[in-house]
């Protein structure tokens, strides 16, 4: 979650134009970097996460409860949040092409708050509710399809297909702990690769609107439907601890290689004069792309499971708080990582440290709302389930807060 204030914030700072919807007049290839590596790996490990704590409120709570609550933190946020956030989104764009476009002799901000305009090539008919998309929201989009599948897939089998289940059950703990656990990487791969060869562009392709795009829905489904199988399996969570540090060392390597493929992919796409490869090459590129990121993706799976197994066997009390703070921070951030930026827009400063910067300025402001504005109210039910306390509002010291 917090790693979309990192990704949305460095998209303005990428060397290439006519990437994103803003660009800072100061660049860093470090953003491009961010971009790549943020993009491969976020969102699958964040759905195999979603799955197998969807599985868990579904097995304890039955599927009443699991309803309700799943409507509660996620198509309750999904609604309101889209109607909230996104004449915010229009108003940090249109605010952000004006201060551009203002001249240097009396430039202000406050100025562009009194003559800032609606109509901009990305701002038409402010807010334009007819042909906007989900936005960053697109993952609850999805997850109300996942739940709901998963959910009912679930009720069916264990009423109208018990032996086919029981030998489900055994086949998953064959391949996660049993005698084909050596097996479990190449199978893994095998149900994985087949959407991922019908992707556009290398990695997953955008969600840009609100007709699923089949092939993403079901590619991420996939690490969706491992993370809720798992959750029946949990044992393979203790079993991970062994050679993850490997796993992830693993895992980082062919991150980075697929990173460079991935380059060399979007620079003959984009400067075909400095990369001149032909159709066949480039299909060849496309395919060994697709396989490295689908390969690297599970092995940070395996690795980063087990070595958070490792690291936190006791609740760290910060860790805790970023993870209850995680979900609004990431609703309420991208409107952010525009107009914080664009009011530095002049700042003239090396772009690598401006980026470092603008990402903690987006930061703080979100840190702050969350603390004394959904942490202990109504909001924070919605998005946490329930109030905490409040330190310094109830006097109560934050290590007492938990």
């Amino acid at each position: 979650m917090l790693l979309g204030v990192v990704l949305h914030t460095a998209l303005a700072f990428q060397e290439q134009d006519g990437l994103w919807i803003y660009h800072d007049p100061e660049r860093t290839p470090l953003a491009g970097l961010f971009v790549l590596s943020i993009h491969i790996f976020r969102m699958p490990i964040f759905f195999v996460m979603a799955g197998f704590f969807g599985a868990m409120l579904f097995t304890r709570k039955g599927p009443a409860i699991f309803a309700g609550h799943r409507f509660d933190r996620i198509v309750i946020p999904l609604v309101i949040g889209w109607f909230v956030l996104y004449p915010l989104l229009m108003w940090a764009i249109s605010f952000a092409y004006t201060y551009a476009a203002q001249p240097a002799v009396g430039r202000s901000i406050l100025e562009v708050f009194s003559t800032m305009s609606w109509n901009t090539d990305f701002v038409v008919a402010w807010p334009d509710f007819v042909h906007a998309g989900p936005m960053h929201l697109w993952f609850l989009y999805y997850l109300v399809y996942y739940y709901a599948f998963f959910a009912l897939c679930t009720l069916f089998l264990r009423k109208f297909a018990r032996r086919l289940t029981l030998f489900f059950n055994r086949c998953v703990h064959s391949i996660s702990l049993g005698a084909l656990r050596w097996f479990r990487l190449p199978i893994l791969m095998v149900i994985s690769l087949p959407l991922m060869f019908t992707m556009e562009d290398v990695g997953f392709d955008l969600q840009m609107d609100w007709v699923p795009l089949w092939n993403v829905l079901g590619a991420y489904a996939v690490y969706f439907g491992v993370g809720w199988v798992c959750y029946h399996h949990r044992e393979i969570v203790g079993r991970l601890e062994r050679f993850a540090w490997s796993r992830l060392l693993s895992g980082l390597i062919l991150l980075a290689f697929a990173m460079i493929l991935s380059f060399i992919w979007y620079l003959a796409l984009l400067e075909p004069e400095s990369v001149a490869l032909d159709d066949d090459t480039l299909s060849i590129l496309f395919v060994v792309n697709q396989i490295v990121q689908v390969l690297s993706i599970w092995l940070l799976v395996f690795g980063l499971t087990g070595v958070c197994e490792r690291m936190f066997r006791k609740e760290n009390r910060t860790v805790r708080y970023l993870v209850d703070a995680s979900y609004w921070i990431y609703l309420m951030h991208l409107p952010l990582t525009i107009f914080i930026p664009a009011c530095f827009r002049y700042w003239d400063i090396d772009g690598t440290v401006k980026m470092f910067v603008m990402m903690i300025l987006v930061t703080i402001p979100l840190l702050l709302t969350y603390h004394f504005v959904v942490r202990g109210t109504v909001l924070g039910v919605v998005l946490s389930g329930r109030r905490y306390p409040v330190w310094p509002l109830t006097g109560r010291s934050p290590a007492n807060t938990e």
